[in-house]
């Protein structure tokens, strides 16, 4: 990109976490742009080279940020990784951001991570394909395309293959989509939420 296409950075200190390689990570924010920002990794038993980075992302480049200060949050992609003087600089492009505008993210349990991803359900013996809108370390907010009239607190079992996810589930709300069907959120019962991989926590103090 040339010199005069280049977005103003501004510089700073901010705190925040990355889920990188399986683990929730400390980082610092150093500079920050409308399209992405350059943040230093705090020392943690995950990560200690660059080639930690790599192993990290062969996967996927994508990884999750938390920016409380900035009441940021969301996917952001891995561009660059350097180590300057022992330290691990990453610069990441923003993907999926949220502004939490309202301040609504101190009423959440967890951080809610996007993810559009088939699963069942059963409710009254049948079963049910959803499709998941977000996940979290707490729980599930899918689409049915059935219209379905679901009482909240109702239990059931769920099955949801791109996390490993099995088990028993409780119904937290239910309302009508706009395209028919039904909207749910969900709760995990008696699941090990801490364990599933892949999703970080990101828990919300007031």
């Amino acid at each position: 990109m040339s010199e005069g296409k280049r977005y103003y950075r501004k510089k700073l200190t901010s705190q925040g976490l990355i889920y990188i390689a399986g683990e929730e990570i400390e980082m610092s924010v150093r500079n920050l742009s409308i399209t992405g920002l350059l943040a230093e990794l705090s020392s943690n038993p995950a990560i200690s080279s660059i080639a930690d980075i790599f192993a990290a992302i062969k996967v996927t480049t994508k990884v999750d940020i938390y920016l409380p200060e900035m009441r940021l949050m969301g996917e952001a992609e891995v561009v660059r990784a350097d180590l300057i003087e022992g330290h691990i600089y990453l610069a990441l492009e923003f993907c999926q951001l949220s502004h939490d505008v309202d301040n609504t993210l101190y009423t959440r349990k967890a951080y809610r991570k996007e993810m559009v991803a088939p699963g069942l359900i059963v409710f009254n013996r049948e079963k049910y394909t959803f499709t998941t809108r977000n996940v979290s370390v707490t729980g599930l907010m899918v689409h049915l395309e059935e219209k379905l009239e679901v009482a909240d607190g109702t239990m059931t079992v769920f099955d949801f293959k791109r996390l490993n996810l099995r088990g028993e589930i409780k119904v937290v709300w239910s309302e009508p989509a706009e395209d028919g069907g039904t909207y749910i959120g969900l709760e995990y019962l008696h699941m090990e939420k801490t364990d599933i991989k892949g999703i970080p926590a990101f828990e919300f103090k007031s």
